[in-house]
């Protein structure tokens, strides 16, 4: 992906091709706008790419924007916008410019803005206040790149808008690393893919997000490359036989290999969802005790196929639990089927949930649709955030778990399934019962087992999980800086896993070619939230003073974190000393009170 100089030239540039479109700078023009049946043909033709950004970038933007009153926008590839997430509403200016779905914005019809010109130069550019063509723009930042399918064909644009901020370069860098993940999850969800092979020229650059990524069927025929691995394999192309490029030994998995001057790595897709790879999901190797529980629980209802409810605060990571339970399951080649309920309008549940018949409402597909039930026949039902079902859903969900069958909306005909219904909540589901906010009887169905995933502040494993991330997401070798680590296993993380996950993947963008991750690379509201005292506060005293101020739950987990490390290190002061940021002596005095010294 290439980004577009801020220089006069550039600017000059699409200032004249919005003049030759007839456009004038003191008039607001008159916004293009899609009817709602086309607009909602172009919503199910992108319905994939939405979910993707919603599954994959989304997040990401909620972590790092969620006080800055920007909205994240999706347009298609003509300037169309299809989907936008961020401020609830616009303030009277970003209303007025009709920065709404269904509304399009290229260059031709807007001026110069971020979504057009980014569309029209094919790369990422930041349009800020004055950069807009249309003086009535003027009071917005606005940075976007195209988003490109796995053969190259534009899809369409991703957009920051901001009302009250200024954007900056590392604004650029983000709108590129949410495209990125867009991108790649476009790549491995291609048809017949089964191989994720990650290249690069040396092995540190293997899991930093910037790798050359390609992906192959079960024979090992090349299906497709990011433009890094075009990069490095030069001739590749769609059909080859990947073992021309890496040799016979590329396909074995999770070890990483070198051939020639490539590192690489080989991962099988999961079935189910081919954007996340197993060895991606985080906080599930166990080490913390609770968790374990909740795992050895869950896989021995699971072969009995009895329903499991998930239960644990937003962001714990009971997706990537439910994602590794399937792919050790018996029904692993059979598909995981994921129903965010809190995401689906309640007008549209139902119809996602047992499909349709086709012409069965207004602007119902033709065709018809499966329905996600049916999608998961032999396989998973993963019902997230099922507190936030409709009634009037619940109701025939109900009969599904009951009779195994389903009647699509605007049927009479019934069809047999067979399917793992696995729901998860942050909510308590009993209490909503008391409240007549969930059906009783449905709340008995999906609590065969009810299992726990513990906050992010209680796991006795913090330490792991963060070198973890800071070794996936670093670009180059570094290290992290022991007064960031004693404030990031200090903080509560109301967000849990996928607050820090964000956290980080960030971070070590912005340290790019720094040889420490440290303080200053934080994010700045991040900066603010982990701020709790006037100094930051030297690890050593963290690993001292079990009486410090994020108390005996904190000392508890750096014991763990400290006695996990060091047999990790099979007794190796030294290096176990420089892996948590501490001197021999400070380490040999934790040791002695625990009595492994």
């Amino acid at each position: 992906m290439t980004i577009a100089p801020q220089t006069e030239a550039w600017l000059s540039d699409s200032w004249s091709r919005s003049q030759g479109a007839g456009l004038s700078e003191t008039r607001l023009p008159q916004a293009v706008r899609l009817e709602s049946d086309a607009l909602a043909e172009r919503h199910e033709l992108y319905r994939k790419l939405i979910a993707l950004v919603e599954q994959h970038a989304l997040p990401l933007f909620h972590q790092l924007m969620a006080h800055t009153q920007s909205r994240l926008i999706l347009s298609d590839n003509e300037g169309y916008v299809l989907r936008h997430w961020g401020v609830a509403q616009y303030s009277s200016k970003l209303a007025n410019v009709a920065l709404d779905i269904g509304v399009n914005w290229h260059e031709q019809h807007r001026g110069t803005n971020a979504i057009g010109t980014a569309l029209t130069s094919k790369q990422a550019v930041s349009v800020i206040g004055d950069q807009h063509f249309i003086r009535q723009h003027r009071f917005m930042s606005c940075t976007a790149t195209p988003i490109f399918s796995p053969t190259g064909e534009m899809l369409g644009a991703i957009d920051i808008t901001s009302e009250q901020q200024r954007h900056s370069q590392q604004t650029l860098l983000l709108i590129a690393s949410l495209a990125q993940q867009v991108e790649t999850a476009l790549l491995c969800h291609l048809p017949g893919s089964h191989y994720r092979i990650d290249l690069a020229e040396q092995a540190s650059l293997i899991a930093s997000g910037w790798q050359g990524i390609v992906v192959a069927n079960a024979e090992g025929k090349i299906l497709g490359c990011n433009p890094m691995a075009h990069k490095l394999l030069q001739s590749a192309k769609v059909g080859d036989d990947i073992r021309q490029y890496l040799g016979q030994q590329w396909h074995r998995p999770e070890q990483l290999l070198q051939h020639q001057s490539l590192h690489l790595k080989t991962q099988e897709l999961v079935p189910s969802s081919r954007s996340h790879l197993v060895s991606q999901q985080i906080g599930v190797r166990f080490r913390d005790p609770q968790l374990e529980r909740a795992w050895q629980q869950a896989n021995k209802v699971v072969k009995r196929n009895i329903p499991l409810l998930v239960c644990g605060e937003t962001g714990v990571g009971k997706e990537q639990f439910i994602k590794k339970l399937h792919h050790q399951s018996s029904r692993s080649q059979h598909p995981l089927v994921a129903v965010n309920c809190a995401a689906l309008p309640s007008e549209l549940v139902e119809s996602e949930l047992f499909g349709y018949q086709g012409g069965a409402f207004t602007g119902a597909s033709r065709s018809g649709y499966l329905g996600k039930i049916r999608q998961a026949d032999g396989g998973f039902l993963f019902l997230d955030e099922v507190g936030e079902m409709p009634l009037a859903a619940q109701a025939r969900l109900l009969r599904v778990l009951q009779e195994r069958e389903v009647v699509p909306v605007g049927s009479n005909h019934t069809f047999n399934v067979d399917i793992q219904v696995i729901a998860a909540t942050h909510m308590d589901l009993a209490s909503l019962v008391e409240k007549g906010l969930f059906r009783q009887d449905l709340y008995y169905r999906l609590n065969g087992l009810q299992v726990e995933l513990p906050p992010l502040r209680d796991r006795l494993d913090k330490a792991r999980i963060i070198d973890k991330l800071h070794k996936r997401y670093r670009v180059a070798p570094q290290a992290l800086c022991a007064e960031l680590l004693a404030r990031l296993l200090c903080y509560a993380w109301p967000g849990n896993l996928r607050q820090l996950d964000n956290v980080m993947q960030v971070a070590c963008l912005l340290a790019e070619g720094d040889e420490v991750l440290a303080w200053h690379h934080l994010p700045d509201h991040m900066q603010q939230q982990l701020r709790v005292a006037d100094h930051l506060l030297p690890i050593e005293s963290v690993l001292e003073e079990s009486q410090s101020k994020a108390g005996q739950s904190l000392n508890a987990t750096i014991n763990a974190n400290v006695a996990a490390l060091y047999q990790e290190c099979q007794g190796n002061v030294s290096l176990c000393a420089k892996r948590l940021g501490i001197s021999r002596n400070a380490l040999y005095r934790k040791l002695k009170v625990l009595g492994l010294k």
